[in-house]
């Protein structure tokens, strides 16, 4: 009985490994696209720290966890955060690259077992 509880609980966290990735890929790809939407004009800028100060506010009204908060106020502040030293790459390659430099590393991570388990749902 131990050893299928231990085995469920292993397999609990290699799902879970594989969707706080998901979420992870999910928030960078969020955050490249607010980035290359706020370089294209000053007023989607401004939109984009409009839309980001409103979430935050409803985050704190919904007394959300911190850590929400927290990733909202981190996308308003890294708005503006994409690298200007290449004038060939354009608005949307910068944000990208701030967003593949934004993804955690997860060494030694293996989601086949966790995507196997989501194609057969």
């Amino acid at each position: 009985m131990h050893q299928i509880v231990a085995l469920a609980d292993e397999e609990v966290r290699r799902v879970m490994r594989s969707v706080s990735a998901d979420v992870q890929a999910s928030l960078a790809l969020s955050r490249a696209m607010l980035q290359a939407l706020a370089a294209t004009t000053p007023a989607a800028g401004t939109a984009c720290e409009q839309a980001l100060e409103s979430e935050i506010a409803l985050a704190r009204r919904l007394a959300a966890p911190t850590r929400v908060v927290d990733l909202i106020e981190d996308a308003r502040s890294r708005l503006y955060d994409v690298p200007q030293d290449d004038p060939q790459m354009s608005a949307l390659e910068r944000a990208l690259h701030a967003a593949a430099a934004a993804l955690p590393d997860f060494e030694d991570f293996d989601d086949t077992p966790a995507v196997a388990f989501r194609s057969v749902g």
